[in-house]
């Protein structure tokens, strides 16, 4: 929807009711906290910031990582790392096309307490084979990330683009956790498969076994989650049709003791988050289709999210809510090329039990005729409740929001890619945003910390772009594309 500049009473009502060395400084913690994205073991989760369009080494589209390590206040660009295949103990060197970072998991894949860093370079050549695609540990430790190994490729093919999505957790459930990584199956065809690499991972390069399985829809893009409430990880799996026109249905895998068992066909969805919004026991699957149109044949392809609700045996096949911008207690209204549901995050922002739910509008245009800012971007906070996803007391979050950093701006795209993570160690999960249009071509991220009542913090959340990390000004570099933590 068009909405007022900064000042509209509209918009205000609105607000108002809802490897290089590391930069680092300060002691680790003696013992590493074992927490998902906590590279350097010190029980704040850093934050991977992909950027694989950076060049490196005079090499265009080499790729790289930005590292941001976390602190009480929120991720500290001033403590972080430039990861590279040109960074001492990277395998490989940095070329040109390589798209280092375009994928990016966390895991502790040595389970040695410090989390590890999964980087995928899709389009590395192996041999002769142009695009066959690689996938690198990236080790943590008690200085930070530091030394990597390469995950074999178990099938490289020209054109495989090994490590287009990766997925890393326990999806066997015996305490290892595996890589889920998908590419093309054929050299030159439109079948992709996910492969299931076993943990545990060694820096020799030793892994467990391998699986394949061919989900249906083609460049799968893998999201992991536990769904039915055990101690294995499941696997949704969105993507598009094999004509690459369409979005394809979304492809649910449950985790099994000898790998993960295709059980149950979703719904087209682009994108995927995972999370247990009603405290039940059960992750429950927030889909996203950002194109998607409302039932009106005249409606507007604003997008839609929806929830399929977790139990015991998985997805609920009758449990199921679908949202829109048009939707009751929903904040805006659908137009077409919001683009609601572009990208999704689950954590539990308030500290109140029940998992609340980020939605990326980055299509979401503002002002009026006299000033018309398309594709300023938009995030909406609707929070969790015993009886699932509310639309009671939402937050519509711009950068003209109170405490949020910047001010909207035509084609800044805020909004375009989400995480959720506790970074600041408060019990609270934290928001980070990417706006990758913002000062283009250079993008930005945003730190909102939780926080009771607004979901996020009005007086805490603070940005930085690429340049804070040492990136070039006035480059592109495909900043915030990909993030992990």
């Amino acid at each position: 929807m068009k909405h007022p500049l900064r000042g509209g009473t509209a918009l205000a009502a609105l607000f108002l009711a809802g490897l290089t060395p590391p930069v680092l400084s300060g002691t680790a913690a003696a013992a590493p906290s074992g927490l998902p994205g906590d590279f350097n073991g010190d029980g704040y989760r850093d934050v991977a910031v992909a950027a694989p369009a950076a060049t490196v080494g005079g090499k265009s589209w080499a790729g790289q990582v930005a590292v941001v390590y976390g602190t009480a206040s929120g991720p500290d660009p001033a403590k972080r790392q430039l990861i590279s295949q040109n960074t001492a103990g990277v395998p490989g060197g940095a070329e040109k096309g390589d798209a280092f970072g375009s994928a990016l998991a966390a895991a502790d894949l040595n389970r040695d307490g410090y989390s590890d860093l999964v980087v995928g370079a899709p389009d590395e050549a192996a041999g002769s084979a142009a695009d066959a695609g690689t996938v690198v540990i990236v080790w943590g430790s008690r200085s930070g990330l530091s030394g990597g190994t390469t995950v074999k490729n178990p099938q490289p093919l020209y054109g495989g683009y090994f490590g287009t999505s990766i997925a890393a957790a326990d999806f066997t459930g015996d305490g290892k956790p595996d890589l889920a990584i998908s590419a093309q199956s054929d050299s030159g065809s439109s079948s992709w498969r996910v492969r299931l690499i076993r943990g545990p991972f060694a820096t020799s390069g030793t892994t467990g076994r391998v699986s394949a399985y061919t989900p249906g829809p083609d460049r799968p893009r893998l999201t992991a989650g536990r769904v039915s409430g055990d101690t294995k990880a499941d696997l949704v799996v969105t993507g598009v049709q094999p004509n690459g026109e369409h979005l394809a249905t979304a492809v649910y895998y449950k985790g099994t003791a000898d790998g993960i068992s295709k059980a149950a066909s979703l719904r087209t969805a682009e994108t995927a988050a995972i999370g247990d919004l009603d405290k039940d026991g059960y992750g429950d699957i927030v889909l996203g289709n950002p194109r998607e149109r409302d039932a009106d044949p005249s409606g507007s392809t604003g997008g839609k999210i929806h929830v399929v609700h977790g139990t015991s045996a998985g997805p609920s096949a009758t449990r199921r809510v679908t949202l829109s911008e048009n939707s009751a207690g929903v904040p805006d209204s659908a137009e077409s090329q919001d683009a609601f549901g572009k990208a999704l995050a689950v954590g539990d922002f308030d500290k109140d039990g029940y998992g609340d739910l980020a939605v990326g509008a980055p299509g979401e245009t503002f002002g009026d005729d006299s000033r018309f800012l398309p594709s300023a971007g938009a995030i909406t906070l609707l929070r969790g409740s015993a009886s699932g996803l509310s639309t009671a007391r939402p937050v519509f979050l711009t950068q003209d929001s109170p405490g949020v950093p910047g001010a909207v701006e035509g084609a800044d795209n805020f909004g375009s890619a989400l995480l959720a993570s506790d970074v600041g160690r408060d019990g609270r999960a934290d928001l980070t945003a990417v706006a990758d249009g913002e000062n283009d071509p250079e993008g930005a991220l945003w730190h909102l910390p939780g926080a009771a009542g607004t979901l996020y913090s009005t007086t805490a959340s603070t940005t930085f772009g690429p340049t804070k990390v040492g990136l070039p000004a006035r480059t592109y570099t495909a900043f915030g594309t990909g993030l992990a933590g």
